[in-house]
């Protein structure tokens, strides 16, 4: 038979040696017979040599990689001892290489011994930053961008990864609202507020847009921030609120590295409500009744009697006059958080990767009653990450390359039915003279008679519970093709992408009966005291088995992006730079009958002469079917300029004093299409009720015009100036400030200037894209590394940020002259407050009969006495002033200290936010609903007398004169100064990891969230909690090991 002849055959020639190919033809049969490795030309001369490799505390570093450039495979790592030993050609260049180590390539011709220092990665970071769609030299960049590693993000054991970047990055402004597991996400702004409408930036992970909240740092390399319109302006309509770049590890290692992290820790809650006992709660709850009731009638008498309260205060009689501190009755104090990653980092000559298994549990703070349950209440989560980048080389000059990145999370987040807020405010609120605890000696709920009727015991051990089962799974494959063959710089790129995101709602709800204590006076128990027995009440409750209901939400988001970048260098001295970029995608919601879609192109242009003057145009072309259709699609350029003064001939003289001084502007137009969940609001709206026939009596059927759309309906465009200043000192300290300056307009508003009499209600009329808001401010970060000496090794950060905004219009209405001032919103910030200006107290009638008159319930001794701003002789709305700020700090800054001596380390974050502040909401510190510390303090006749400190006006059962307003007095300053991140660790010597073939052994304990001082007047809360009904902010302390195999 006649063989079947193999096809193809070549000589393919590789710069380290030439394969050659043999076939053989005989007639018609070809025959492969086997691949040869020989030269062509005579091998040129080899050499060995060694060297030791070691890192800036002289430390030898095992394991690091040392190839030979130019000959793919030919290589070794070091050993114990940190020494090679490599036969390389005569002039051959090597590449030393180690993981969390900047990269060396040193040419070895004429010499045979080296002693070499690899440098942290910590080192490089200024070298290269993450941009938008790629990255660029930070020499050359002429946007305000900010950038932090993965070594910063993992001082913080934090479980949600954008907390962790609070006080880090210039700009940026992370507070955090609730520590509650699986529902602790940050709040984010990008340079304060810009607009009332949304204000998220947006978020890309590896360039594609996802969620931040639930990615695993130990798959995190660098985060990003872009701030101005420069750095921006590719992004188009989502680009005003700033962007967040996350670029997650690839695989680097070229000999695999397989690293194990434990960690293990407890968390609790940064501040703790304080509670009174129960003889002086009950005390001041008198004290309450005798304010609202200075004149007593025969028969009125206070909540509790003097025998009452004596034993309250003996505690003698538990059964009836029970003490209780529900918090801690109710509450854990510590409980457990672990974390457990396994890694693996590799890279072949053709294939790289990175692959990383995360766990996190995060335990809940409520006690559980051991009552058996087929159910678990515990507030708590579990989360399992996993990533995979793989990198992998098609074709011999590796020209080609496939990205494959496989991704996702599943988070089970457990706990009671009733929502953590609804527990809290109960917990609060329950009297500690409930007697004589959570239940009957028959186990059924026992209320309270006459309290704050429902038991957070029962609402957390008999109300059921809910489980959320989270899962994404993230999917991206991508193209690069290095077209330098055929047009030099040249390159081009594709992705795609496919992400889907569901969350599984398992409810188990049951209910329980309600009973009270009954004391009987005319029997007698086995003690001798009243007979003691309970009844039933509210019967329309009853024990009930669990029923379990289903629910689920479910999206899918497809992006693909093509992408041509040109890259080339002419005469070694202009630069020049190119991108052009395609992109559309579309989010399905299965709560939705349409997709959101996006579609756009993008530009970048910049050209550098000398690395000293650099220009560069940055446009985005993007729109979405939110718009109508004129208004769908928009332009967005921007412009920016840089010169590297330091780089000139004349600085040749002070550059050994001055290493870097670089001057920067940006100026552009962005746009954000955040304009809250109501989608196609150009649309009209028209609906249709009942059926049959509309007579003269009567209106069977309607069609009604419910909406009326806007037809000029546009996203909200920024314009930003920017202007920057980079100096570098003395090869050791470097700092950059920025001023910005934004005028946000077409800010999609409801109009009030429109009248009721055109016959419709206003809340069917579309809102108009005429808001008008400034906001500006500065940035400074500064950054000092210095190696005191070969064992010490120091890096500090610091930065401080400013951010100032004020609405310039708002279509509101002036008030009239009666008003002590005329706006609520125009003129001033974002998120003002307002109240009335507290002036002290009322020490008697007298005084009372003297003053102006109040709007709603007249005052009495003690309470609070308000300034009459318009003079009008009556305290009212009309006297209302702007109160302190708003929620969102004016100023916020972060100083970062990192010290290393031999195999010793320790960093610490010091945050702080000043000009911030606020009332607190939920059922704020308003005595009619419990009593705390400070009303242990509160105004009285004595005290007023004797010129004791006083920290509440007089006590009432009901909402009282001093409450009905937000005022001076009650809003507090929220600004702190926060131990943030604490971390202490040790290397192991290389010798001694060694015994367990390791590379490196590293144990360090860390904390978060672990002092603040603040200026609170009620310090039962943390300065960041805006309601104190609010799952409290987390504190944890940790201990942690990483081994590197």
């Amino acid at each position: 038979m006649k063989l079947l002849a193999f096809s193809l055959f070549l000589c393919t020639f590789s710069t380290a040696a030439e394969n050659i190919y043999l076939h053989l033809t005989t007639g018609e049969t070809e025959l492969f017979l086997k691949k040869v490795e020989e030269r062509i030309v005579n091998p040129s001369p080899r050499k060995t040599i060694t060297g030791v490799v070691r890192d800036v505390k002289n430390e030898p570093i095992i394991g690091a990689n040392v190839i030979e450039k130019e000959s793919a495979g030919n290589g070794t790592a070091t050993g114990v001892d940190g020494r090679f030993t490599l036969e390389v050609e005569e002039n051959a260049v090597i590449r030393v290489s180690f993981i969390g180590y900047v990269d060396q390539e040193i040419n070895t011709t004429g010499r045979n011994q080296f002693d070499i220092t690899l440098l942290e990665d910590a080192e490089s970071l200024d070298e290269v930053v993450v941009v938008a769609y790629g990255t660029q030299k930070k020499a050359t960049l002429t946007g305000a961008v900010a950038a932090i590693n993965t070594k910063e993000i993992k001082q913080s054991p934090a479980a949600n990864l954008a907390v962790t970047l609070t006080g880090r990055l210039p700009g940026l402004i992370a507070i955090q609202r609730s520590g509650e597991p699986g529902r602790d996400a940050a709040y984010l702004y990008m340079r304060g507020r810009g607009t009332m409408n949304g204000q998220d930036p947006l978020i890309l992970v590896d360039g594609i847009e996802r969620d931040l909240t639930s990615i695993d740092p130990n798959e995190v390399e660098t985060i990003s921030i872009l701030k101005d319109a420069s750095s921006t302006a590719l992004f188009g309509v989502r680009g005003a609120n700033g962007v967040i770049l996350v670029t997650t590890k690839r695989g680097t290692s070229e000999i695999p590295d397989i690293s194990l992290n434990a960690e293990t820790g407890w968390q609790t809650f940064t501040r703790w409500p304080t509670s009174l006992d129960a003889y002086d709660w009950a005390t001041l709850k008198n004290q309450a009744w005798h304010n609202d009731n200075p004149n007593p009638g025969i028969n009125d008498k206070p909540p509790y009697s003097e025998y009452a309260l004596e034993r309250y205060r003996l505690n003698d009689w538990p059964e009836v006059y029970g003490n209780h501190n529900w918090i801690k009755e109710l509450m854990n104090e510590w409980v457990p958080q672990t974390r457990y990653n396994l890694t693996l980092n590799g890279k072949g000559s053709n294939v790289g990767y990175f692959v990383n298994v995360g766990y996190l549990h995060q335990g809940g703070q409520w006690k559980i009653d051991p009552e058996p349950k087929t159910y678990d209440p515990q507030n708590y989560m579990d989360r399992y990450n996993f990533r995979a980048n793989i990198d992998v080389a098609l074709n011999r000059k590796k020209t080609l390359k496939a990205l494959l990145n496989a991704a996702g999370y599943f988070e089970s987040v457990n706990g009671p039915r009733i929502g953590s807020s609804e527990i809290i405010g109960r917990i609060l609120t329950r009297w500690p003279s409930i007697q004589p605890g959570p239940l009957t000696p028959d186990g059924e709920v026992l209320i309270g008679s006459g309290a704050y009727q429902e038991s957070p015991w029962a609402q957390i051990n008999r109300s059921g519970y809910l489980k959320e089962s989270r899962s994404s799974v993230n999917a991206s494959f991508g193209m690069e093709y290095d077209l330098s063959e055929f047009v030099q710089g040249l390159s081009t790129k594709l992705i795609a992408s496919f992400d889907t995101k569901s969350i599984n709602y398992l409810t188990g709800s049951r209910s329980y009966q309600y009973w009270e204590q009954v004391i009987d006076p005319n029997q007698q128990g086995p003690d001798g005291r009243d007979y003691i027995t309970y009844q039933r009440i509210r019967s329309d409750f009853d024990n009930t088995p669990l029923s379990v209901s289903k629910s689920a939400t479910f999206q899918s988001f497809y992006d693909i992006q093509y992408q041509i970048n040109y890259n080339r260098v002419f005469e070694e001295k202009h630069a020049v730079t190119g991108l052009f970029l395609y992109q559309q995608q579309s989010l399905i919601k299965a709560s939705e009958t349409l997709p959101f879609n996006v579609q756009g192109l993008a530009t970048r242009l910049s050209y550098a002469y000398d690395n000293r003057y650099i220009l560069e145009f940055n446009a985005g072309y993007n729109g979405s079917e939110q718009f109508a259709p004129k208004n769908r699609y928009g332009f967005f350029p921007s412009a920016s300029a840089a010169w590297n003064i330091s780089e000139e001939s004349f600085f040749n003289p002070i550059k050994k004093t001055m290493d870097k001084l670089k001057l920067r502007a940006s100026y552009g137009l962005v746009g954000n299409d955040k304009m809250g969940s109501t989608r196609f609001l150009y649309l009209d709206n028209v609906t249709r009720t009942g059926g049959g026939y509309s007579t003269l009596i009567s209106n069977n059927h309607t069609i009604q015009e419910t909406f009326f759309g806007n037809p000029n309906l546009k996203w909200e465009t920024a314009k930003k100036l920017n202007l920057g200043l980079e100096v570098g000192l003395l090869k050791s300290l470097n700092v950059t400030i920025d001023l910005f300056n934004e005028k946000r307009n077409n800010i999609l508003i409801n109009k009030q200037s429109t009248p009721q009499l055109i016959g419709v209600a206003s809340s069917t009329i579309a809102p108009f894209n005429l808001g008008r808001v400034r906001n500006r401010g500065y940035e400074i970060e500064a950054t000092y590394t210095k190696s005191l000496t070969k064992d010490l090794f120091v890096v500090a950060k610091g930065n401080i940020n400013y951010n100032d905004n004020k609405v310039l219009y708002m279509d509101e209405l002036e008030l009239d002259e009666t008003y002590a001032y005329r706006y609520r919103q125009t003129g001033y910030s974002i998120g003002q407050q307002w109240g009335l200006k507290a002036i002290g107290f009322f020490k008697d009638q007298e005084e009372i009969d003297a003053y102006a008159t109040y709007d709603g319930v007249k005052p009495r001794p003690g309470d609070l006495k308000f300034e009459d701003l318009n003079s009008d002789g009556i305290i009212n709305d009309k006297d209302l002033m702007p109160v302190g700020y708003s929620d969102v700090p004016k100023y916020t800054w972060g100083l970062a200290l990192s010290i290393t001596y031999k195999n010793f380390d320790i960093s610490g974050l010091l945050q702080g936010a000043f000009q911030v502040s606020g009332s607190l909401g939920g059922n704020g510190p308003w005595e009619w609903y419990d009593f705390r510390n400070y009303h242990m303090k509160a105004w009285t006749p004595e005290r007023a007398e004797s010129g004791e400190e006083i920290l509440f006006p007089a006590l009432s059962l009901a909402q009282s004169a001093s409450e009905l307003r937000g005022s001076t007095f009650f809003n507090q300053d929220r600004s702190f100064v926060r131990l943030k991140n604490l971390e202490i660790g040790y290397n192991l010597p290389k010798k001694w990891s060694a015994l367990i073939h390791a590379k490196n052994v590293r144990f360090y304990t860390n904390g978060y969230n672990l002092i603040t001082w603040d200026k609170l007047k009620f310090k039962d809360w943390d300065p960041e909690i805006t309601s104190n009904t609010a799952y409290p902010v987390l504190k944890v302390i940790n201990f942690g090991a990483n081994i590197t195999f």
